[in-house]
């Protein structure tokens, strides 16, 4: 997936390390899933980003978008530069970017002081502010191979 995601996002990237997580939320149970945050450039729309996102879960064998439901391949865009996003698509800042750990915890590896917006705080904040509930949520750091 990152050698897909390369071809169509610019330097400079940033890229936490690999972390299993329990799913949280879902209604059956589930395997853990993998988990990495990226950020890197991109010089065209968030539709188009949207658009190559969904191309490459498709390639990856994921056949429907479901929330909630067991997929090969998941790519969310939690944040667009400063942007804040509502369509019928798409909604930029991620509204679940808080609510997971893995989100937090990877982009405070890549970005501590970045600013999110609607949040109007930053990742660092965000996450000394993290509820227990999401705090409890289970996360492992995989040594990249």
């Amino acid at each position: 997936m990152e050698a897909e995601l390369r071809i169509v996002l610019s330097p400079p990237f940033r890229i936490s390390r690999l972390m299993e997580t329990e799913p949280v939320g879902v209604p059956d149970i589930q395997p853990w899933y993998l988990n990495r945050i990226v950020m890197a450039e991109f010089g065209d729309s968030p539709q188009e980003l949207l658009y190559f996102c969904r191309s490459i879960e498709k390639k990856l064998g994921r056949t429907k978008k479901g929330q909630l439901s067991a997929r090969t391949a998941d790519i969310d865009i939690l944040l667009f530069g400063d942007d804040e996003i509502r369509t019928g698509e798409m909604v930029v800042p991620h509204p679940e970017l808080a609510k997971r750990r893995f989100c937090l915890e990877g982009l405070r590896e890549i970005a501590p002081e970045r600013f999110i917006p609607g949040l109007n705080k930053t990742v660092n904040e965000l996450f000394d502010e993290m509820e227990p509930s999401v705090r409890n949520q289970k996360v492992g750091f995989i040594s990249d191979i």
